[in-house]
C-alpha cells in the first residue's frame, strides 16, 4: 500500500488558567509564586489518501508545554512558544516535502534527521524537536489506520505499520515486536495522581478562606477519599529537607491499607551529584515505610548532567537502593540506550516524545530486562486534557501494557469546560466508560482509583469523531495574537 499526505493543518484550543498554581523541580525554591498556568492545545489535521484512492484525515494534540520543554534561562513562554510553533509548522513542511510513504514508520524515520536538524538549527532543545515531529507522527498514524478500518493495536499486532526496531537498535534484530505486545490492550489503567509542590495535602494546608467550592476535590485527602486513588506521583524540589519533611506529612495520610505505589519526579532539580544520592539515602533512614513504596525516581539531574559519563558512578550507587528513569533527558531515539549503560533502568512514555520511540523503548526494556536487573517503561505527562490527547495517551498506555499512568489534568483543569458543545456531545456519546457528568458539567471517570476506557480501541488513534475544528484558531493567527513578536 502506498499513501500520500495531501493536507496539514495547525490548530490551537484555549484552556482555562488551572485550578491550582504548580512549579517543576527546583523553580519551586525561587522567589517567584508559583503559576495559575493555560494549556493551550495545539491540533493538527491532516488528510491522506491511499493508492485506491480513499482519504480519511488524521489528527492529533498535545499541550504547548513549554516549561517542561525548554527550562534554558531568560527565555519567556510567550518565546518559546512562537519558536516552538515555528518548529511545528517546519515539521509539518518536512513531512509534505515528500508526500508519498509506504509506512508510517518509514515515513516517520525519513524526516526524523531533517527534524532534528532543523531543531538544531533554530537553537531549539532535543525535546521541542521531538514534540514537533511526535505531534505529526501520531496523526498520519490515526490516519492510515482509519483508512484501514482498524484499531491502532489491531495494526501493530498484524504488522501493518512497518515498525522495525533493528533498524534503530542492531542488538534488537531477532525480536518480533508483535510477540512482545500484550495480547489485548489494557482497558483498565490506575491513575497515578501527581502531588505537586504546591498542592494542598489536608484541609490544614487548605484553610476555607482559600477552597475553590467548585465540587471537585481540592486536597490530596479528597482525592483519596473520593477517587480512591492508590497510586501517587510526588513532585520534590531538591530542596532536601524541604522535601522530606513533606513526604513524612504525605506518608501519614496515603491509604496503607491498598498498599499505595509511589513514585518521585525531580524534574531536574538536583545539579549536585553527591546531594542526591546523600537525599536519597536520607530519605530511607527517615522514613522507610514510604521509601519501601516508591516504585522508581524520575529525571533526579538535569538533562545536561543525567547521561555523562561523570554521573555514571552516583547513579549506580543510587540504583541499588532505588530504580532511577530518564524524562527530559529522553529526547533522541539513543537516549534510552544511553541510560541504561550509565545505569538507569528506565524511561518515560509520552506521546509528545513520539510514539514510535517509545515502541523502540518497550523493546529496548524488554531486551535488557534480566532477574538482576528489572527495566521500566513508565507512563507519564501531567496534563493530558480532553479530547485528543488524553485519548490518545491511554491509547499508548494501554497498547504497551502498562497499567498506571501519571493523569492529572482532572486536578488542574475543570473537566471538559474547554471544549465546544459538539466536542463534548461526541466525546462522552461514544466513550461513557471513560466520562461522567456532574452537574452541568463533564469530567474523567475514575472508579477506585482506575479509568476504563476499552472504548478508545477503534478504528484510528483513539480518537472516533472529528474534532470541532471550527471551535479552535489557526495556530499561526493564535500565535500572532496571544503572543506577538
Amino acid at each position: 500500500m502506498t499513501y500520500e499526505i495531501t493536507q496539514i493543518k495547525f490548530y490551537v484550543r484555549e484552556t482555562k488558567p488551572a485550578r491550582f498554581p504548580s512549579a517543576l523541580g527546583k523553580a519551586a525554591r525561587s522567589d517567584q509564586p508559583p503559576q495559575h498556568v493555560t494549556s493551550p492545545l495545539c491540533h493538527v489535521r491532516l488528510t491522506i489518501r491511499d493508492d485506491q484512492g480513499n482519504e480519511r484525515f488524521g489528527c492529533a494534540a498535545d499541550r504547548l508545554s513549554v516549561r517542561w520543554l525548554d527550562k534554558r534561562a531568560g527565555r519567556n513562554s510567550g518565546q518559546k512558544r512562537r519558536e516552538l510553533a515555528a518548529l511545528i509548522e517546519r515539521a509539518g513542511e518536512l513531512y509534505t516535502k515528500q508526500p508519498r510513504f509506504e509506512t508510517p514508520f518509514d515515513k516517520w524515520l525519513g524526516v526524523y534527521p531533517e527534524i532534528t536538524r532543523a531543531g538544531r538549527k533554530s537553537g531549539q532543545e532535543a525535546l521541542t524537536a521531538s514534540f514537533a515531529r511526535a505531534i505529526i507522527e501520531r496523526a498520519i498514524l490515526d490516519g492510515v489506520c482509519r483508512l484501514a478500518g482498524k484499531s491502532l493495536f489491531e495494526m501493530l499486532k498484524s504488522d501493518e505499520l512497518g515498525f522495525r526496531p533493528a533498524v534503530l537498535h542492531s542488538e534488537l534484530k531477532q525480536l518480533s515486536f508483535p510477540n512482545l505486545l500484550p495480547s489485548f490492550p489494557v482497558t483498565k489503567i490506575n491513575i497515578r495522581h501527581t502531588v505537586g509542590i504546591f498542592d494542598p495535602l489536608t484541609e490544614e494546608d487548605w484553610p476555607a478562606a482559600k477552597r475553590l467550592d467548585d465540587g471537585l476535590p481540592e486536597t490530596l485527602s479528597d482525592y483519596i477519599a473520593k477517587d480512591g486513588i492508590r497510586f501517587f506521583k510526588v513532585k520534590i524540589s531538591g530542596d532536601a529537607d524541604a522535601d522530606l519533611k513533606r513526604l513524612s506529612r504525605l506518608w501519614e495520610i496515603l491509604p496503607y491499607e491498598r498498599e499505595p505505589g509511589i513514585t518521585l519526579d525531580a524534574n531536574e532539580a538536583f545539579e549536585d551529584l553527591e546531594a542526591f544520592a546523600s537525599f536519597v539515602k536520607r530519605l530511607e533512614r527517615a522514613n522507610l515505610g514510604l521509601f519501601q513504596h516508591i516504585l522508581y525516581i524520575e529525571q533526579p539531574l538535569p538533562r545536561s548532567l543525567a547521561l555523562q559519563d561523570k554521573a555514571k558512578k552516583w547513579i549506580r550507587e543510587v540504583s541499588k537502593l532505588k530504580p532511577l528513569i530518564i524524562d527530559e533527558s529522553d529526547g533522541s531515539i539513543n537516549a534510552y540506550r544511553r541510560a541504561l549503560d550509565i545505569g538507569y533502568v528506565g524511561t518515560s512514555h509520552k506521546n509528545c516524545k513520539g510514539f514510535f520511540k517509545s515502541l523502540a523503548n518497550l523493546a529496548l526494556a524488554a531486551h535488557y530486562s534480566s532477574p538482576d536487573r528489572q527495566t521500566v517503561i513508565s507512563a507519564e505527562d501531567l496534563q493530558n486534557l480532553p479530547v485528543v490527547p488524553l485519548q490518545q495517551d491511554f491509547v499508548s498506555v494501554g497498547i504497551l501494557g502498562l497499567d498506571h499512568c501519571e493523569r492529572n489534568g482532572h486536578h488542574y483543569n475543570f473537566g471538559l469546560s474547554m471544549l465546544s458543545d459538539k466536542d463534548k456531545e461526541q466525546a462522552t456519546s461514544r466513550h461513557p466508560d471513560l466520562y461522567v457528568k456532574r452537574g452541568d458539567e463533564w469530567f474523567l471517570r475514575i472508579e477506585d482509583g482506575m479509568v476504563s476506557c476499552a472504548s478508545l480501541h477503534g478504528p484510528g488513534f483513539g480518537v472516533q469523531g472529528e474534532p470541532d475544528w471550527n471551535s479552535m484558531e489557526p495556530l499561526r493567527t493564535w500565535l500572532d495574537r496571544r503572543h506577538p513578536a
